[in-house]
Parts: C-alpha cells; structure tokens; sequence
C-alpha cells in the first residue's frame, strides 16, 4: 500500500508538473507576439513578391527583343499559280531583329532594379511598423491589465471602508453620510472596472488583429521589455528604410530621364531574307536570292514629343527630390519630439515611482488610523483614498507610456545589437 501511495503521488506531481509547464507555455511575451505578427503579416509578403518581381524584370529588360521569322512568297503568277513559270517567282525565309533606341535597354533594366529597392525598403518599413504596433498594442494590454488588478485591490480597500463607516455609525461615532458616500464611492469604483474590462477587451481584439483568434485569451508573461535606445545616434535617418525608398524612388526617376532622352536616337531593325528559286521550265537552273535591309526611324519633330518627353520626367525628378526632402524632415521632427517625450516620461516615472506613490500609501494609512481613532473626518480618508488609486493607475500609465514612446523610437534608429 505505501508503494502504491507513493507512486499515486509521483503520478499526481507529474500531473501537476505537467498542468504547469503546458500553463506557462501559453504565456505570451512580447517577442513572442512580434514573432507570431512578423510570420502572418500579408504586406510583408505582398512587398517581397513585388522587389522579387522587379528583380526578375530588370534581368527580361535588358534583353533584346524576340527576333522575327519571315515565311513567304514572291511575284507568284496567277495565271498559271506555277513556281517555276515567272524567273522572280520565289519562296522566302526571313528573320528580322529589332534593336531599341541607344541604351534604353540598360536603362529600363536599372529602373526595374531602383523599383525593386524601394519594394525591398517598404518590406523593411513595413516590417518595422508590424514590431512597433505589435509591441504598443501588447504595452497597452499589460497596462488594462494591471490597471484592473489595481482596481480590484483598491475595490477591497473600499469594501473594507463602507464595513468600518457602518460600524462606527453603528456605534453612534460618525454620521449616517459618511456611510453613504462609501457606498457611491464604491460603486463609482465599480463603473470604473467596468469600463477597464471594456477596455481590456478592446485591446484584446485589437492584438488578435495581428496574431490570430487563437491568441485573444491568452494570458501575457508580464515582464515589461528593456528597450536599448542609442538617443545620440545620428546616422539612422540615412539608413532608415522610408529613407531608403526616396532614395530609390529618386534613382527610378533620374532612369526615366535618361531613358526619355534615348527618344532622340533611331531603333534600328535588321532584316535578312533568303529567297528560293525553281529551274525554268526548260530546265535551266535559276539562282537563289539573299536580301538584307536595316530599317530605323527618324525623330525628326521633338518639339511635341520628345522634348515633352524629357521635360516631363525631369519635373517627376524634382518632385522625387522634394518628396525625400520633406520625408527627411518629417522623420526628424517625428524623431526629435518622441525623445524629449520618453525623458520627459522618465522623469515623472521616476518621480512616482520614488515620492508620490509611496506618499500617497503613508497619507492613506495616516488618514484611516485618523477616521478610526476619531481624530479625523471621513472626507480627508475618501480623499487619500481615491488619491492613492489615482496615483498608482498614473504611475502605471507613466511606466507603459515610456516603453511605448522607446518602441516608437525603435521603429526610427532600429534594433541596437
């Protein structure tokens, strides 16, 4: 029997052992919520197919066109519909081979090349954004999350408030209002959980936009991330991928000038043709043909056309040029003020998280031995009460909102390794 119980117990351990490590497994960090994003995300994908595409179009580009076989007949008689009646009576094979204009060719092969990074520079932005939204929107959960636990901790203190306002009525030591208002303190306390659930499921769905159904339950290891941020770093704005595809938007542009000037030259196209002749009708033996010609045409009239041609790509160029001009400026301003934000942040969480909130725990306990010992009024309580609640709720918010503004700031500099 005493094995038996022994291995009942190795059996139930097990279990439980198990029961935990399957628990913990669900827990979902915060890289884990930015793997899982990074996997399902369809723009990723969407702007990696596009670069591969242009990729494999600069290669189709830079090849001359399909030459042309020309199968025929010439001066066929229809009289007597005989090949060997007419001596210029002829059967033709021919090919032909055009050659654009001068190196439009090359041109269009590094355009396709220039939109093919800037495709790759939208997968980077794109992939960017996916691990800044995911990890704001998971910041935000942790924070409804801990706001709740607060309420409901601070929702017992208040409980224990409306028992001990009745008992000192009770006891003929305080007044009927001061019973009353513990009550409607309580219930604005429980409005307000209400509305954090609401909230917190609002976040919930919002993180399931990006990591699937699958997740909307799942409880979060609520270890907030460290963040290493290089705030004296002035390089990212060159190598920023939004920066990065003005670049190559720009490099696609100056290719359409270039290849707008290749209007002014000729194409040309090679044709080569054999001609087969029967004997007469006699029998003498006649020669075969061979005929070659180039053709190309004469851009004659550019006023209308070519010149236009130019002046519009060149006004597409200067508003590339503007474009990351005021992209530059845009991300550095962007820069800028999220920097002054998270110190700013970091300021007033330290602030919080070192006087006020350990303050306004003493100001609650001085202020209930006071209601408690007849020294003090019940306003003085429910106003270091409701103070302390605040106070812890601010300092949560404080603490989500620096590591959401870092996020911010890591979608700009990137990941410091």
């Amino acid at each position: 029997m005493a094995t038996f119980a022994k291995l009942v117990k190795l059996i139930t351990s097990v279990m439980l052992l198990s029961s935990f490590t399957v628990h913990a497994e669900k827990l979902l960090t915060i890289e884990h919520a930015v793997e899982t994003a990074l996997e399902r995300d369809a723009l990723i994908n969407l702007y990696q197919s596009r670069s591969d595409a242009y990729r494999d179009q600069s290669i189709a580009a830079d090849t001359l066109p399909d030459p042309r076989i020309k199968l025929g007949m010439m001066n066929f008689p229809t009289d007597t519909f005989k090949r060997n009646q007419e001596p210029m009576t002829q059967l033709q094979l021919g090919i032909q081979q055009m050659f654009p204009r001068g190196n439009s060719l090359e041109i269009k092969s590094q355009r396709a090349i220039s939109m093919s990074a800037a495709e790759k520079a939208k997968t980077e932005n794109q992939r960017r954004k996916v691990i800044r939204d995911v990890r704001q929107t998971w910041l935000e959960l942790y924070y409804w999350l801990n706001a709740e636990r607060v309420v409901s901790k601070n929702r017992g203190l208040f409980s224990k408030l409306v028992l001990v306002t009745k008992q000192q009525y009770a006891a003929g030591r305080q007044k009927q209002q001061d019973v009353i208002r513990s009550e409607l303190e309580l219930g604005m306390l429980d409005d307000r959980e209400l509305k954090i659930k609401t909230q917190l499921e609002i976040t919930r769905a919002k993180l399931a936009k990006y990591l699937g159904d699958d997740f909307y339950n799942t409880a979060l290891n609520e270890t907030l991330p460290l963040f290493t941020i290089n705030k004296n770093d002035n390089t990212w704005l060159e190598t920023h991928p939004l920066m990065g595809m003005e670049q190559a938007m720009i490099k696609a542009s100056e290719k359409n000038v270039e290849l707008a000037k290749q209007s002014y030259k000729p194409s040309w196209m090679l044709d080569l043709t054999y001609g087969k002749r029967e004997a007469a009708i006699n029998g003498t033996e006649r020669a075969d043909f061979v005929s070659a010609m180039v053709l190309f045409d004469l851009p004659l009239f550019t006023a209308d056309k070519q010149d236009k041609k130019v002046a519009a790509s060149k006004s597409r160029l200067n508003g590339a040029l503007s474009s990351r001009q005021e992209r530059m400026r845009e991300l550095n301003k962007m820069w800028q003020s999220n920097i002054a934000k998270v110190n700013k942040l970091s300021l007033r969480l330290q602030k919080y998280k070192t006087i006020l909130v350990p303050k306004a725990i003493e100001n609650t306990k001085a202020a209930l031995y006071s209601y408690q010992s007849g020294r003090g009024d019940f306003s003085s309580l429910m106003r270091a009460q409701i103070i302390e609640l605040e106070t812890q709720l601010r300092a949560l918010r404080l603490d989500v909102d620096h590591k959401k503004t870092q996020a911010q700031l890591l979608y700009f500099s990137g990941e410091v390794s």
